[in-house]
């Protein structure tokens, strides 16, 4: 309903909506998707959507610079920009990353590496990091134990893993369009389509509660070693049908923690 009345923007990954803001509307983003997507991402993961809290923050970060740029009437170009500043750092500061957020922007928002996108960019994103390390501490997201190589004969096999998280990776973006597809053609009220998504997912949340949310602490559990390896790699299909589910029928969240998620439980196994 909140999407649906006030913003049909905010429904979806976020990411998308980004990219067609910036090819399509010369960097044109409505103020009020930024209120209504912190208003329906925080509902979805709340609730238990088995989402990402990343896509949404690169939404909402695009959606502010945007603003901001509209309000001091700058050029397409330099709006595009803005835009950029506002998604790295809403990506550095989710995942204290400073040089991830930026080159997110760079390649797959801008694809522009000159000097005058690459320089706000990179101070947005530092800036960005700053202010969460003050407030969220300066832990990485994810505390990675140590480890060593017994071997040469381990590369090989790390190019098996590659190929088949390569092959998880194709199975989730199509699997997610499929659902998409398929959920937007069915005949059903548009602001109730969330409900036949959100009762099968509580479903299989009451046997797999690992999907519940955004997952990182499940994915802190594979990372020191205490998960099951056949509960890991049951959790690959089973996060697949539920990220299908939540954004499927119309939540709002982001791609990015399934997506970890998928290739943690996967390297896992």
């Amino acid at each position: 309903l909140i999407t649906r009345f006030f913003a049909r923007e905010a429904k979806g990954h976020g990411v998308p909506e980004v990219i067609g803001a910036i090819v399509f509307r010369g960097g044109v983003i409505r103020p009020i998707v930024a209120a209504v997507k912190i208003v329906a991402s925080a509902i979805t993961i709340a609730c238990g959507g088995s989402v990402g809290r990343e896509g949404p923050i690169v939404q909402i970060g695009a959606a502010m610079a945007s603003t901001l740029g509209q309000w001091f009437r700058f050029s397409p170009q330099r709006l595009r920009t803005m835009i950029g500043c506002g998604a790295a750092a809403g990506i550095a500061a989710t995942f204290n990353a400073p040089i991830a957020g930026a080159f997110f922007a760079l390649e797959i928002l801008l694809r522009d590496f000159a000097v005058v996108t690459f320089a706000p960019i990179i101070v947005a994103s530092v800036i960005a990091t700053a202010v969460s390390r003050h407030f969220l501490g300066e832990a990485p997201a994810f505390p990675v134990p140590g480890f060593e190589m017994n071997g040469p004969i381990e590369l090989p096999l790390y190019l098996v893993l590659g190929l088949v998280v390569g092959l998880v990776s194709l199975a989730y973006v199509r699997t997610l369009y499929f659902a998409e597809e398929k959920f937007e053609r069915l005949r059903f009220p548009t602001p109730f389509k969330p409900l036949l998504g959100a009762v099968p997912l509580g479903v299989l949340c009451i046997w797999f509660p690992q999907v519940y949310g955004v997952g990182y602490g499940s994915m802190v559990h594979a990372l020191e070693g205490n998960l099951d390896l056949t509960l890991m790699a049951v959790l690959v299909v089973v996060k697949l049908v539920a990220v299908c589910l939540t954004l499927g029928s119309g939540f709002s969240g982001g791609i990015f923690a399934p997506a970890l998620f998928l290739g943690g439980m996967t390297g896992g196994a």
